[in-house]
């Protein structure tokens, strides 16, 4: 009970009835906040992560964000999703640095010749992933294993490879088989 005070004082946390965070108390999650509006939506944060001044933002029904054990996420980091049935997930063991964006969602309907395009979507982080300063991940996108995103890139399109530095406006692989550690 006490774990549970004090993380809700630490932290802004809005939840609608029907939604639901899912935390492991010996995470270290300061000055972040967390709002949940809709239903069926989760966030899931695995063990020994460490986020600091986040923000979660969770619109619609049965999206989830998850987030894999031994991640640390830096300051002014931004996830946002919305719509139905989307996902962010982070996997195990990545590294963000400062002022990240993981955009799931541009933010307002788009019409093309009278017609809804899809405006949502998920992101997939893979696991030992490192985000550079002030990145920009974009809806539909999937980011390889090992991977390393560098400072100030956009990513607008899927970079599956494993192991390769990102970098760029919009990003683009420049160097395969590399390898990095925290």
């Amino acid at each position: 009970m006490i774990n549970k005070i004090i993380f809700y004082l630490r932290n802004k946390i809005k939840v609608d009835n029907g939604n639901e965070i899912k935390n492991y108390w010996e995470n270290r999650i300061r000055n972040s906040k967390m709002t949940l509006r809709g239903k069926g939506n989760k966030i899931i944060i695995g063990k020994n992560v460490n986020l600091q001044k986040i923000s979660f933002e969770v619109r619609g029904e049965n999206n989830i964000i998850e987030i894999g054990d031994n991640t640390i996420i830096g300051e002014n980091t931004y996830f946002i999703l919305r719509g139905n049935g989307h996902r962010i997930l982070v996997g195990k063991d990545c590294m963000f640095s400062r002022n990240i964006k993981l955009m799931s969602s541009d933010g307002h309907k788009i019409y093309y010749k009278d017609k809804l395009l899809e405006t949502n979507g998920n992101i997939e982080i893979g696991n030992n992933v490192w985000l550079g300063d002030n990145v920009t991940i974009l809806k539909n996108i999937k980011i390889g294993d090992g991977s390393i995103v560098g400072m100030n890139s956009i990513v607008t399109k899927s970079l599956e490879e494993k192991n390769v530095l990102i970098v760029g406006n919009p990003a683009k692989i420049v160097k395969n088989n590399i390898k990095w550690e925290k």
